[in-house]
């Protein structure tokens, strides 16, 4: 059950999680991959429902710093829609949004990943919130397939 919030804690929450991920996104998109892992906490878990999960900080990095370079020098961009935003009595906050992803060749040909639902778990820590749990869920019937298509063209 989500504790109530006054209508002014409602849009002060809305402001700093919508504040969080204009300053995460980037990170991945500039290649600052380190800095983007530290928007996690240490024991994160991050998966695409019905493909893969890692666990950990260290784990999530590793991941990224292998995925990433399939872009090339492509530019990619992550774009968040209808995000919902509620807290549980235990004070994790809990965010989900649509999204999609675009890739920019150097051309200027924008081509998209498929449609998806983020769904985090974000955490207040001393250096701000961490996200502890995002879990993607693609608009495919079959993620795995689209996960096992990518690695086959990207060796």
């Amino acid at each position: 059950m989500s504790p109530t919030l006054t209508p002014t804690a409602q849009v002060e929450l809305h402001i700093e999680v919508t504040d969080f991920y204009a300053r995460q996104m980037p990170l991945l998109e500039q290649g600052e991959l380190e800095a983007f892992a530290d928007t996690f906490t240490e024991d994160c878990v991050f998966g695409y429902d019905g493909a893969w999960q890692v666990v950990g900080r260290d784990a999530l990095l590793g991941g990224v710093r292998a995925n990433i370079p399939r872009y090339g020098t492509s530019k990619i961009r992550h774009w968040f829609e209808s995000r919902r935003i509620a807290v549980r009595e235990d004070g994790v906050i809990e965010s989900s949004a649509t999204s999609l992803v675009s890739v920019t060749s150097e051309k200027g040909d924008v081509t998209f990943e498929p449609s998806c639902v983020v769904r985090d778990q974000l955490v207040r820590t001393e250096d701000g919130l961490r996200v502890s749990s995002r879990v993607i869920r693609h608009d495919l019937p079959d993620a795995g397939v689209y996960f096992a298509r990518l690695a086959a063209s990207h060796g």
